[in-house]
């Protein structure tokens, strides 16, 4: 159930949820490896790496090699061979990813594992991106789309439009690169993925930045900084994208100042998702309610309340204990809370309430 539920997971972000799970029932297997255990460990490690713990997924990936080295099911080992392409792509070892992604795609095809064979040809595609070999990218990256647009999948499909339109953005065709992000992002809105969307965010960031329109540039980066925040990751999760990242934020920072840019960037970071999608798709300004005076006359002063005890960290059942009402009370404070600032995680409620905080002192 734990592997089956990685897709999931992954999609809408819930990293620490998942290794959570997977954390415990690691700690209670036993006996000879299975194909799913192995699949487990490979989910594991690849929610480790997204949030930039490779010492984790290191861990990981070394005792799923441990747990098959005597086996002789080529499908375990295939499954092992995409848990090591994943840590070589996040530590960005771009050749040795390629290597063991082509090894589990051979194994793969034909066999019936489509998701699995779907999920190595994005990977070969975008570590072919990231090459600069831009022909075998598009190639693979288009054979996804076309798998993805026949069964109407669309997590897949969202991440193969991002890593599509970087890959001809690299290559110089800017316009081309807007509209397959765009696309990407679309999707992303329709299944609730904030990881593809932070990195369709800041990938127009750069392209914004590029086209001398450094506020915009500013954000579209702080809404990817602070949705990534809430799913507990990095805007940028490939460490070949990195640099893309730090000139854009150092030619926005010169052009606008210190001050002007630091003001855009807290703009995009309480946009929270969906106003982020919306900003980036040109659906209306930057104008938040978070950042809006009456934003917290929106709530109530039981909620207001409920958003501090957010802020201290607290859980529903501890915020349940410290007001002396029941957890599904408080339960709902906190969705009332979400849906009225439009964000999607604690987190962002913590931020606000720390901007909040700042703006009165």
């Amino acid at each position: 159930t734990a592997a089956a539920l990685f897709l999931f997971w992954g999609s809408q972000g819930l990293y620490n949820e998942g290794r959570r799970w997977l954390d415990r029932l690691r700690a209670c297997q036993s006996g000879p490896p299975t194909l799913e255990w192995v699949k487990a460990l490979y989910c594991a490690s690849m929610m480790a790496d997204a949030q930039a713990d490779l010492q984790a997924g290191t861990a990981l990936v070394e005792e799923a090699r441990t747990l098959t080295a005597q086996t002789s099911d080529l499908m375990m080992r295939a499954v092992v061979e995409c848990a090591d392409g994943m840590l070589a792509l996040h530590s960005g070892d771009l050749g040795r990813a390629r290597s063991h992604f082509e090894t589990a795609l051979a194994a793969f095809s034909g066999r019936g594992e489509r998701t699995l064979e779907t999920g190595v040809l994005y990977s070969l595609g975008l570590v072919y991106g990231l090459s600069g070999l831009t022909d075998q990218a598009i190639e693979f990256l288009e054979r996804v789309l076309a798998i993805t647009q026949r069964y109407g999948e669309k997590m897949y499909g969202s991440y193969s439009l991002w890593a599509l339109g970087i890959a001809v953005w690299r290559q110089g065709d800017t316009d081309r690169a807007v509209r397959l992000l765009e696309q990407s992002l679309e999707l992303s809105r329709q299944v609730h993925g904030p990881r593809v969307a932070i990195a369709c965010l800041g990938a127009l960031a750069w392209i914004a930045c590029e086209r001398r329109d450094p506020a915009r540039a500013a954000v579209l980066m702080g809404a990817a900084d602070g949705l990534a925040r809430s799913v507990g990751s990095a805007a940028v999760i490939h460490s070949n994208l990195v640099s893309y990242q730090q000139n854009c934020e150092q030619k926005a920072r010169q052009v606008l100042g210190g001050k002007a840019f630091a003001s855009a960037h807290r703009k995009g970071e309480q946009l929270g998702f969906d106003a982020a999608i919306a900003y980036a798709l040109h659906e209306h300004p930057p104008s938040p309610s978070t950042s809006d005076a009456d934003a917290s006359t929106r709530l109530t002063k039981r909620e207001r309340q409920v958003a501090g005890l957010i802020a201290e960290g607290l859980t529903n059942q501890a915020i349940a204990d410290r007001l002396v009402i029941s957890p599904r009370t408080a339960q709902g404070h906190v969705e009332h809370i979400l849906t009225k600032l439009g964000f999607t995680s604690r987190t962002q409620v913590a931020a606000w309430v720390a901007e909040q905080t700042r703006d009165q002192n």
